[in-house]
């Protein structure tokens, strides 16, 4: 679905009212990656993610796309608003239906010859193809998820980024969003989430990372089995019965 990417974010320094939120922040997003970041409420991490996304301008900061020179982030902008898509913890839903919302975000793609054809293939992908003549807006926040989800997958963006995708759902809408982002990563999409249940995402994980202190530190991500977080492959024999 998507072809390699390799964004290198470094130096990021982000203040608020003359308080330093983010101090000289580095974080490298390449094809395949799906890093888990998890922080102190008021630690930034929301701040982080718009930044990442080209949406909330920092201080400074600078930006390699694909190997290419590290530039300003005010000149990276328009190809990281290109690359990068954002979803928030209460995924926005346009007013029509299901089938709707995802037409809007088909018609977006220009790579698209039959939007119609992407739009019942994202239904179908998401689960959600009985609810396609609904009202989005009156929706569960899983279905909303899904809707976010599958939204995402017609835009196909190189890097996704989530805040708080697990917030407030159930253990079948986690399951669900589990998988869904398991196929975005083996598609080649990076990807980031920032999360206060991170091992609702161990078994997806590359890279767990704390910002504290205004920085992102390693952290050793726990396995599956020791912390009792849903199992991929169990989810995906589940979906084949």
């Amino acid at each position: 679905m998507n072809r390699d990417c390799r964004i290198a974010y470094r130096a990021i320094i982000k203040t608020y009212a003359k308080r330093l939120v983010l101090e000289s922040t580095a974080l490298t997003l390449a094809s395949g990656d799906c890093i888990v970041v998890t922080g102190e409420n008021g630690a930034g991490k929301t701040t982080l993610l718009r930044i990442l996304a080209g949406l909330e301008k920092p201080d400074y900061g600078e930006i390699s796309i694909d190997g290419g020179k590290a530039r300003d982030w005010r000149r990276q902008r328009r190809r990281l608003l290109a690359s990068v898509m954002y979803l928030h913890q209460q995924p926005y839903m346009l007013d029509g239906t299901v089938r709707q919302n995802l037409d809007y975000a088909a018609r977006l793609n220009r790579a698209y010859s039959d939007p119609d054809h992407e739009v019942d293939t994202a239904l179908d992908w998401a689960g959600l193809a009985t609810l396609a003549s609904q009202s989005a807006r009156s929706l569960s926040g899983g279905q909303k998820q899904r809707v976010a989800l599958a939204r995402a997958r017609l835009r196909a963006p190189r890097v996704l980024l989530l805040d708080e995708p697990s917030a407030s759902l159930d253990s079948d809408s986690r399951g669900r969003a589990l998988r869904m982002l398991s196929e975005f990563r083996d598609s080649g999409t990076a990807i980031a989430i920032v999360t206060h249940d991170p091992e609702d995402f161990a078994a997806l994980a590359s890279e767990r990372l704390r910002l504290a202190d205004r920085r992102l530190h390693a952290e050793r991500p726990e396995t599956a089995e020791s912390s009792g977080v849903i199992d991929l492959d169990r989810i995906r024999q589940d979906q084949a019965q």
